[in-house]
């Protein structure tokens, strides 16, 4: 059962209620609404929790949720925690939320043994890379001479904010030169079917421009 934003909470209600579910995927918020807003859900047999880029879930201020959320749960269950950085945050939710944890950790290579696997590793033939440095009041008119240059092909554009996302979508399409650009704004604050839509939009044009949060990145 998928439980996210972007439809009536009382819809994944009745999912659950009806169908149950053996694999429960969503985002802290929704679920631990979920769990408070039925108590009556039964987690006696839960045996596998999952926390994904828990340094991130903290980021974003789902301390209090998910310290619901493992309230609820057995003690005795396994547990994945999986962080890209150890923050302070992160090494108190690991005390508070595992029994008896083993760290897995990812060492850093030396140069050498780096640059060695680069050589041997597979890199797209026809991959590209640049960068651009610009002043900050010339972000803007840099953004929009390389949205011209590169008219004919297919971009994406991350922004910070959902409201960034929104307002460059407005501006930009208020721009003469760009009007020939489809512009496809998706963030996380939209419904999903929303999202939806827009993927399916930019996979379907020949080119074009996607505007965007880290939820394109994240899935």
């Amino acid at each position: 059962v998928l439980l996210v934003g972007g439809r009536e909470v009382k819809a994944d209600m009745k999912i659950i209620e009806e169908e149950g579910g053996n694999l429960l995927i969503g985002t802290p918020g929704r679920l631990s609404d979920i769990m408070e807003r039925m108590e009556i859900l039964d987690f006696r047999d839960l045996e596998i929790l999952i926390l994904d880029e828990a340094d991130r879930l903290l980021e974003m201020g789902f301390q209090k949720q998910v310290n619901y959320i493992i309230s609820r749960l057995p003690k005795q269950r396994r547990t994945g925690l999986f962080s890209a950085t150890q923050t302070e945050g992160v090494e108190e939710l690991a005390k508070a939320g595992l029994r008896n944890p083993v760290r897995v950790g990812v060492q850093a290579q030396s140069k050498s043994e780096s640059s060695n696997e680069l050589t041997n590793s597979k890199i797209p033939s026809g991959l590209h890379l640049e960068y651009l440095e610009c002043e900050a009041d010339k972000k803007s008119s840099q953004l929009v001479d390389l949205l011209i240059e590169n008219a004919d092909k297919k971009l994406i554009v991350y922004f910070m904010t959902c409201a960034s996302v929104d307002y460059w979508g407005l501006v930009l399409s208020k721009i003469p030169a760009l009007e020939s650009i489809t512009l496809i704004p998706i963030h996380g604050v939209m419904k999903q079917n929303a999202r939806d839509k827009a993927l399916a939009s930019f996979t379907e044009v020949s080119s074009g421009v996607l505007l965007c949060t880290d939820v394109a990145a994240r899935g």
